[in-house]
Order: C-alpha cells, then sequence, then structure tokens
C-alpha cells in the first residue's frame, strides 16, 4: 500500500490540484485518464476530502509537468496570509513560465 501524504489538509492547500489543473487547461476527466482512476476520486482530492498516495502525487505532478513538490511545499497558513499569498504568486508566475515555453 502507498504511504499518504497526510490525512485530509486545508482546504486551499489541496486546491493546488485544481489550479494547476485549470492551469493546464485540462478537464478532470482528462486528468482522471491519464491517471487511470475515477473522476469522482479526482473531484475528492480537489476537494479535499481524499489526499494522494505518495505514487499518485508524483504521477498527478508528471502529467501537470510540475515538480511533485510544488504539492507538498504549497501549504498556506491562515496566520500568515502574506506568506500564502506570496506562494500563491510564485506558483502562477511558474505556470506561466512554464505555459509560454510549452509547444502547442
Amino acid at each position: 500500500m502507498d504511504e499518504t501524504i497526510s490525512s485530509k489538509e486545508d482546504e486551499n492547500t489541496l486546491n493546488i490540484y485544481r489550479l494547476l489543473r485549470i492551469a493546464r487547461d485540462l478537464k478532470v476527466k482528462d486528468i482522471a485518464a491519464s491517471l487511470e482512476i475515477t473522476p469522482s476520486y479526482i473531484n475528492l482530492i480537489e476537494k479535499g476530502e481524499k489526499t494522494p498516495s505518495l505514487s499518485l502525487l508524483k504521477k498527478y505532478a508528471q502529467v501537470l509537468n510540475v515538480p511533485p513538490e510544488i504539492f507538498l511545499s504549497f501549504k498556506p497558513e491562515k496566520e500568515k496570509k502574506e506568506r500564502f499569498e506570496k506562494t500563491l504568486l510564485k506558483l502562477l508566475q511558474f505556470i506561466c513560465e512554464r505555459k509560454s515555453n510549452d509547444p502547442e
């Protein structure tokens, strides 16, 4: 059995999956097909009701063309909103840079 990253985490942390999927212009069914899991499981991950195993997280990162660490390091804290905003800004800059370098 694969190691689970954590139990249910802060909702904003898990929204990183949805943000990256949308940034890549992918539908839930596209991600699910690539990962060989159901779309409903993707929805549960995006809602924070399930957490992916470490191996699934690595595959997820590969499908989204991002380093797996992005999921692990994206953990906003309510007391540190400014830190969250800076992390989000860095993430969005990373996505934009990657998207502009991707061949169409």
